[in-house]
Order: structure tokens, then sequence, then C-alpha cells
């Protein structure tokens, strides 16, 4: 083939920039599905986490019963299964609540039938008295769920774990506890560069309930 030939080496030429042109135009889809799927597994995985957590909190809520130090020891169990890639530090709030036979909150709200423990770095709360962690990352703001057994004539207040009820009359039947977990994720790739998204964040909740551990 003679190669000074314009004519035999232009079809070549226009092959190749043709290819480059449909390179540029597919190469922004093909990395914003890469991002996609990369922002998914790990959206996919804060999901999974939160809804683990707080059905590990809550069996530690059905545990723990009407003891001093239940709220306590569930925040520390929701920490401990938030772990990485998840970040605690991103758990905005926890709210440890009373609920119907549905599972939904027996005052219709989740802070109306509730503990509210909000996430504060600078005051957090001493547990050292209760399975060891000298402080917890969170302060209770609401408190519509005390610790301790209710009043055992009205069955008003507290937390009922009597397999026979509160009083024994079932005026009140034993509790059943959830806990619910709301976690601020955060993108953990520029795909907000490439897609207009609303905000750089958005919130996670999940809830669990479980029925508390009979005294008989």
């Amino acid at each position: 083939m003679d190669r000074s030939n314009p004519r035999q080496v232009a079809p070549r030429s226009r092959a190749a920039g043709q290819a480059l042109v449909e390179f540029a135009l597919v190469f922004p889809i093909f990395l914003i599905l890469l991002l996609a799927t990369i922002e998914f597994a790990f959206a996919l995985n804060a999901v999974l986490s939160a809804n683990y957590s707080t059905r590990d909190a809550s069996l530690i809520g059905a545990e723990a019963g009407s003891n001093n130090g239940a709220d306590c020891q569930i925040i520390k169990q929701v920490l401990s299964d938030m772990t990485p890639p998840v970040d605690p530090s991103r758990i905005s709030q926890i709210i440890i609540y009373r609920a119907n036979a549905s599972g939904g909150p027996v005052s219709g709200s989740y802070s109306g039938s509730g503990n509210v423990w909000t996430h504060n770095p600078v005051s957090t709360t001493d547990c050292s008295a209760y399975g060891g962690s000298s402080s917890l990352p969170f302060r209770l703001t609401t408190a519509n769920y005390p610790e301790g057994l209710p009043n055992l004539t009205t069955g008003a207040g507290g937390r009922c774990d009597y397999l026979n009820g509160c009083p024994s009359n079932a005026l009140r039947t034993r509790d059943t506890i959830g806990v619910q977990v709301s976690y601020t994720y955060a993108w953990h790739t520029p795909l907000p560069n490439f897609v207009p998204l609303t905000s750089g964040s958005f919130t996670i909740t999940r809830a669990n309930e479980m029925r508390m551990e009979p005294i008989l």
C-alpha cells in the first residue's frame, strides 16, 4: 500500500475520529452508572445496618425490661452495630418507644410514645453505672417512656415487663418496646456533581420492635 497517498489514509483517520467522538459521548454515561452503582452499594449497606441495629437494640431493650440503665444499653448496642463503612457519628437521633400490637407507637407518634435521644458529642450522657460505657454522645431531649416499673395501681408510666400485665389484672398488658434510628447519609462519591440531586445528604430512618421478656 502506498502510504503517501492521502486518499488511502483518510478513511482510517475518519474511523479513528468517529471512535473518539463516540467514546466522548459514552464515557460520561458509563461514569455516572459506575458511580451510581458504588453509591447504591454504600446506601444499601447503611439501610441494612440501621435495620439490623434497631432489631438488635430492641432485643436488648426487651431483655433489659424496666431495669435502670436500659436506654444506655440500647444506645450502646446501636453504636456497636453501626460499623464501617457506616459512620456512627452520623446517627442523629435514637427513639426508644412503647409500641402497640401492630408495631407502631401507642400514641401515634414515636416521640410522643418514647424517649428521644439526640446526638450531642459535646454534652454526653454518663452511662458508667450501666455496663461499663463511661459516656455516650447522646442527650435525652424528650422523655415519654421512663425507665422503671409503671404505677402498679393505675398502670401509668414506666415499662411493664410483667407476664400478667401491670397491675396483675392486666389493666396494662406487657409492653412491646421499639427502637427507631435516624441516620444522616452523606454521599461517598462525586455523583451529585453529575446528577442534579436535591442535597448532599438524606436521612435513613428504620425501626424495629420486640415484646418485653416476661417477669413471672
